[in-house]
């Protein structure tokens, strides 16, 4: 194929770095001098785009377009880990990704995996967040031309995503957000498996109201955001259970009140009783979704 028919072709990249963010902290606006791709591994961020202001969870992808005026702050109560890439990029292509937010998918989440690595061989990471990455004095053969080639890779793999999928109406940007929503606090829940939270707490973290979560996971999961986080619980008692641990050793180490509340808790959703799933374990199922 002729290089003047390609929907976009990738000059170069100018920096990029995966930088772990303070809660709280802030990147002040600025112009894009060239594309750029956000790309959230961890925690939450509120990301501006000119005038508007968008929420990125665990997962997502947003492109700013050159001399677009972007800003970012770390919200939530998990640092964030956020993937910058500036890069110099032509071809009538890229009109695809101007202003998108985007849930991506395991090929996807693959490829910037892939460009994590090579963006480190390339650039070092900046000494504080905000700070630009500095270009390696020797990087390793080919390693920018690999991480240019990955970023190709990733652009056409999202790029023929978006090509096939018609852009969604009211209704299923509604249904995406609240697989999104769902998807980022069931991470959450992971990651404070052993605190006891509440509906407020969950709430504040991650950005959301009581009616959007509770609305959120009925339609996704059949089931409130609590139980099913006290589900999620329960397994990860079974888990502790299995290893030899005592009831109240897992009570301890789960957040759970007492340990008569874990044994109430552990029984009403497995219909055992902690000892008796001890003596006898088996895998649990109770978060299918």
């Amino acid at each position: 194929m002729n290089s003047a028919q390609w929907p976009f072709r990738v000059e170069c990249v100018t920096a990029a770095s995966l930088t772990e963010w303070r809660i709280g902290d802030e990147l002040e606006p600025r112009p894009a001098g060239d594309w750029q791709l956000v790309y959230l591994r961890s925690g939450i961020v509120e990301e501006s785009c000119d005038d508007r202001r968008v929420t990125l969870r665990p997962g997502h992808l947003l492109f700013h377009q050159p001399e677009e005026i972007h800003a970012m702050r770390a919200v939530g109560e998990v640092p964030p880990e956020v993937f910058r890439v500036e890069f110099r990029c032509e071809g009538p292509g890229m009109d695809i990704f101007r202003g998108r937010q985007l849930l991506t998918n395991a090929a996807e989440r693959s490829c910037l995996r892939l460009m994590v690595d090579a963006a480190h061989e390339v650039f070092a990471p900046p000494a504080e967040p905000g700070e630009d990455p500095q270009l390696r004095a020797e990087p390793p053969y080919a390693a920018q031309e690999l991480l240019a080639l990955y970023l190709a890779q990733l652009l056409c793999l999202t790029g023929r995503r978006l090509r096939r999928t018609r852009r969604p109406g009211p209704r299923a940007r509604a249904e995406q957000n609240q697989a999104a929503l769902v998807e980022g606090v069931r991470l959450y829940f992971a990651e404070h498996i052993d605190e006891p939270l509440t509906l407020e707490e969950v709430c504040r973290d991650n950005g959301c109201t009581r009616a959007a979560l509770q609305q959120a996971f009925r339609a996704r999961t059949h089931m409130g955001p609590m139980e099913a986080f006290s589900r999620m619980k329960a397994e990860q008692a079974g888990v502790l259970l299995a290893q030899g641990y005592g009831s109240g050793e897992v009570a301890r180490m789960l957040g759970y009140s007492s340990q008569a509340w874990f044994s109430r808790r552990f029984t009403a959703l497995t219909g055992q009783t902690p000892g008796q799933y001890r003596r006898a374990p088996r895998p649990l199922h109770l978060c299918e979704w």
